[in-house]
């Protein structure tokens, strides 16, 4: 999605850019969306996921190469994450291109906070050579910043913050709330708590159904979605069959962009429990549908939650969480007004076209003022 939003930003703004891409099944080696040129690069499936997408890499540097030829060369190389980072060094190794590397979250961070072996190690491998040979890092919040200068050793110079953004009109138009909780088998009225993302230790659902039973014994009509997959899914609903909060408890799996917009509108909080939390942007979609935000302050959130205004904030402990949660619930009135302050947050701070603005400041930094090229 970052991607996806900030291409079609910058073309808005003038610039010539060209996504090269993983090619989908059935997909067109070629397309252009949203005046956006997307080259979708097909590659060899190998059994090692690193190994995978080294062989990626290889074929988006033949791509870019290939197009050069063609339209001359790029102004500005961007990478987003380790996935991309081969592809960046090696173009600018056999190119001289100037580059950017975006680190969205580091192998560290995924990982829970722990450094572990083996292709763990290796990917985070890849992601120190991409900040060590790109001409600038950007981070998704200061928070990862830090992070990735005390791990990779990357100069303060280097590096820049640039936040994500949302399309926040995505999240426009009426539903009827009662209808959506219907539809999973809650009650109207009941008080409903949405987490969104992936069911991973650094996201750590675990924390929130631990959470739980402290909330509904206080609240016992509230109800908890979980909206995505991941390791930790199976685990996570054993555990809440354990506490007996099941009937307390729905979990959906993946859920498309229509029925998550739904989940984040018919909803009366969101909750982040995240370990790690690179920047949030599970926060910005709810504020994006006006409701107010539970998060820990472990990363990202912490710098533009403002606590008691456009949410609280928790400790990545099951009771502080459960406080927090159970403080909404006291006052809803008081919840909903730091949702619509979220919603003149992302109005005024997070929309894309305002994020590139600050990405375009950084390109011509790097490239010179004449740069209207990007890949």
């Amino acid at each position: 999605v970052h991607v996806t939003e900030l291409a079609a930003a910058l073309e808005r703004k003038g610039q010539e850019v060209h996504v090269f891409t993983r090619m989908g099944h059935g997909q067109p080696h070629y397309e252009r969306i949203d005046g956006v040129h997307y080259h979708r690069c097909p590659f060899d499936l190998h059994a090692n996921f690193v190994d995978e997408i080294n062989n990626m890499c290889r074929s988006f540097v033949h791509h870019v190469f290939r197009t050069e030829d063609h339209i001359g060369g790029f102004d500005i190389i961007h990478a987003h994450d380790w996935l991309a980072g081969n592809a960046m060094i090696w173009i600018k190794q056999g190119r001289g291109r100037r580059s950017i590397v975006t680190i969205h979250s580091t192998e560290y961070g995924r990982c829970g906070n722990q450094f572990w072996s083996g292709q763990s190690a290796r990917i985070r491998a890849q992601e120190r050579a991409a900040t060590y040979w790109a001409d600038r890092v950007t981070a998704v919040s200061n928070h990862l910043r830090d992070e990735i200068m005390w791990m990779y050793e990357v100069p303060e110079w280097k590096i820049n913050t640039i936040y994500n953004g949302v399309n926040f009109k995505n999240y426009d138009g009426v539903i009827d709330p009662g209808e959506v909780k219907r539809a999973y088998g809650l009650g109207p009225m009941d008080p409903m708590v949405l987490f969104s993302g992936r069911m991973v230790v650094q996201k750590a659902p675990d924390l929130l159904v631990e959470a739980i039973p402290y909330i509904v014994k206080f609240h016992p009509h509230a109800k908890f979605v979980f909206a995505g997959d991941g390791e930790m899914r199976a685990a996570v609903e054993q555990r809440a069959r354990q506490l007996g909060i099941a009937h307390a408890t729905r979990f959906l799996g993946f859920q498309a962009n229509g029925a998550l917009t739904h989940l984040y509108k018919a909803c009366d909080a969101v909750c982040v429990p995240s370990r790690n939390e690179p920047f949030g942007i599970t926060l910005l979609e709810a504020w994006s549908a006006g409701k107010p935000v539970v998060s820990t302050i472990n990363g990202g959130p912490a710098e533009f939650v403002w606590h008691e205004v456009n949410g609280l904030k928790v400790y990545a402990h099951a009771d502080s969480i459960a406080w927090g949660l159970g403080t909404l619930f006291t006052n809803f009135e008081w919840a909903r007004w730091m949702g619509r302050n979220g919603r003149i947050a992302v109005e005024t701070s997070f929309s894309w076209d305002s994020i590139t603005d600050h990405v375009l400041e950084l390109y011509r930094s790097v490239a010179g003022a004449a740069a209207g090229t990007a890949a």
